[in-house]
C-alpha cells in the first residue's frame, strides 16, 4: 500500500513540473525534482528493507543522506556536502553492524542512495539550473511516451529492451536538434544516454524483492524506475557538456 501511494505521489510531482513550467518558477521546478527521486528512493528502501521498526530508522538515515545537498546549498565550502555524506555512511554502516540485514540488502539499499544523493546534488547544483528548460522537456516528454506505453502493454514485452532505448534516443536527438545543438554531438550523446538508461533500468528492476511477481503483469508499469535511471544518465555521460562537443 505505501509503495503504491509513493507511486501516486511520484506521479503528482511529475505533473507539478508540468505546471510550474507556466508558473516559471525555478525553484518550485528544482523541489518537485528533488521531490520526485526522494520518494522514489523511500519507495524502493521500503521494498528492500520493509516495514519492521528498526529499519525505518536505516530509511530515515538514508534518506536524510539523500537530502544533505539541499541542506548544504546555503554553505560556500563545497567540502561540507562531502562529509556529511561520508558521515551519514558511516552512521547507516554502524547502525547496520548491530542488526541482522544481509549484504545483499545492504548493498542494494546503498545503490539507491548513491544514485538519490548524485541527482539531488546535480538538480541544486548550477549547471542544471543554467539549462533548466532543455532538461526539464527531456524528461517530461519521455514521461509523456512511457506513460503512453501502459496502454500497448509493452512493459515486460520480448522488445522492451528496444522501446527503452529508442524512446531515450528519439527524445534526446529530438530536443536536443531542435535546441541548436550539433548534429554529431547529438547522436554520441542519445546513444551513450540510452545505453546507460536501459541497462540502469534492468538493474532497479532485477534488484526488487517483488520482481518475479510484477514481471508477470501487463498492467503495472514501473514507470520511474525508468526515468530516473534517464535521469542519472544524463548525469553520469555528462550531457551537457557531451552534446557541446566537451568531450
Amino acid at each position: 500500500m505505501l509503495q503504491t501511494q509513493l507511486r501516486y505521489i511520484q506521479t503528482v510531482l511529475t505533473f507539478g513540473i508540468f505546471i510550474t513550467i507556466f508558473l516559471n518558477n525555478e525553484n518550485l521546478i528544482i523541489s518537485c525534482f528533488v521531490g520526485l527521486i526522494l520518494a522514489w528512493q523511500l519507495e524502493l528502501l521500503a521494498c528492500e528493507l520493509r516495514t519492521t521498526s528498526n529499519e525505518f530508522i536505516l530509511i530515515l538515515l538514508l534518506l536524510i543522506t539523500s537530502f544533505s545537498p539541499v541542506a548544504t546549498i546555503f554553505f560556500e565550502i563545497s567540502e561540507i556536502k562531502n562529509m556529511i555524506f561520508l558521515i551519514s555512511i558511516l552512521i547507516g554502516i554502524f547502525y547496520l553492524t548491530f542488526k541482522d540485514i544481509s549484504i545483499s540488502t545492504f548493498g542494494n539499499a546503498y545503490l539507491v542512495t548513491f544514485i538519490s544523493f548524485f541527482l539531488v546534488s546535480f538538480f541544486v547544483s548550477k549547471t542544471f539550473s543554467e539549462n533548466l528548460d532543455y532538461l526539464t522537456f527531456l524528461f517530461l516528454i519521455l514521461f509523456f511516451i512511457k506513460t503512453l506505453a501502459t496502454f500497448f502493454n509493452i512493459q515486460f514485452s520480448n522488445y522492451q529492451y528496444f522501446f527503452n532505448f529508442f524512446a531515450s534516443f528519439f527524445v534526446v536527438t529530438t530536443v536536443s536538434l531542435f535546441s541548436g545543438f550539433t548534429i554529431q554531438y547529438v547522436l554520441i550523446a542519445a546513444g551513450l544516454i540510452s545505453i546507460f538508461t536501459v541497462i540502469m533500468n534492468f538493474l532497479f528492476q532485477r534488484n526488487r524483492r517483488e520482481y518475479k511477481y510484477f514481471s508477470t503483469l501487463t498492467t503495472q508499469i514501473y514507470l520511474f524506475d525508468y526515468l530516473v535511471s534517464f535521469l542519472f544518465a544524463l548525469y553520469f555521460v555528462d550531457v551537457l557538456n557531451l552534446i557541446n562537443g566537451l568531450f
